[in-house]
C-alpha cells in the first residue's frame, strides 16, 4: 500500500455500507474482508496519526498498531455505530498516547525554522487553512499539548466539521466547538512565540 500524506476525505458511507458487510464478513470467517477496509481506510488512519506524530516513521508504526488492535477486537464492534468513526477514534487514541511517550522522552526545544511565514499582522491560526507551509504548521503543532494538537488535525488537515470531529472525539457538537476555539488560541499563541523568537535571532 501507498502511504499517502495529502489530506482525504473519510470513506462515505451509505445504506448499503460496505464496512458494515465487511465486518459482518470478518466476524462470520473471511479474512480477506479485513484486507478490504484495511485498503479502504488505510491512508486516512496514518494521515490522522501522521497529523498528531508528524513522524513518517512513527505514523507507520502506530498505523500497523491501530489495526492490529482492530483485528483483535473487531467482534467486540457494536453493529449499528459506523466503523468508520469507532476506527478513527482508536486511531486517534493510539496517536494521542504516542505523543505523549514521545513529549516523555524528550523535550523538543521551542525554536524551529519559522519559513513562508504568513503576512505581518496577519492572524497565525488562519494559516491552518491556507496550507501554505504545511510544514511549519505540523511543527509548531508538536509544542501544543495533545488535547490541543488532535481536534486541529482532525479539523484542518483531514477536514472534518463539527459533527464528524465530535464523533470522533467522543463528545457533543458544542463541546468540539470549545476545544476547537481553545486549541486555536493555543495554536495561536505558540505560533507567534515561534515566529518571535526566530525573528530576535
Amino acid at each position: 500500500m501507498v502511504w499517502n500524506r495529502a489530506v482525504n476525505r473519510a470513506p462515505a458511507t451509505t445504506a448499503s455500507d460496505p464496512d458494515e458487510a465487511a465486518v459482518t464478513r470478518f466476524v462470520a470467517g473471511d479474512r480477506e474482508a479485513f484486507g478490504e477496509l484495511f485498503d479502504r481506510h488505510g491512508s486516512y488512519v496514518y494521515n490522522i496519526v501522521h497529523g498528531v506524530l508528524n513522524s513518517e516513521d512513527d505514523a507507520r508504526d502506530v498505523t500497523q498498531e491501530v489495526f492490529l488492535q482492530v483485528h483483535r477486537s473487531l467482534h467486540t464492534f457494536r453493529r449499528g455505530s459506523r466503523f468508520s468513526t469507532w476506527l478513527y477514534r482508536i486511531a486517534l487514541n493510539r496517536a494521542l498516547d504516542a505523543a505523549r511517550a514521545h513529549r516523555r522522552r524528550r523535550c523538543v526545544p521551542l525554536g524551529v525554522e519559522a519559513e513562508n511565514r504568513p503576512a505581518p499582522g496577519a492572524d497565525p491560526a488562519s494559516h491552518l487553512d491556507a496550507r501554505s507551509a504545511e510544514d511549519e504548521v505540523r511543527r509548531v503543532l508538536q509544542h501544543l499539548e495533545p488535547r490541543h494538537r488532535d481536534v486541529l488535525v482532525l479539523r484542518y488537515m483531514q477536514d472534518m466539521d463539527i459533527e464528524e470531529m465530535a464523533e470522533v472525539l467522543g463528545c457533543s457538537a458544542s463541546a468540539a466547538k470549545v476545544r476547537l476555539f481553545r486549541a486555536r488560541l493555543k495554536f495561536k499563541q505558540c505560533y507567534e512565540a515561534i515566529v518571535g523568537r526566530h525573528e530576535r535571532e
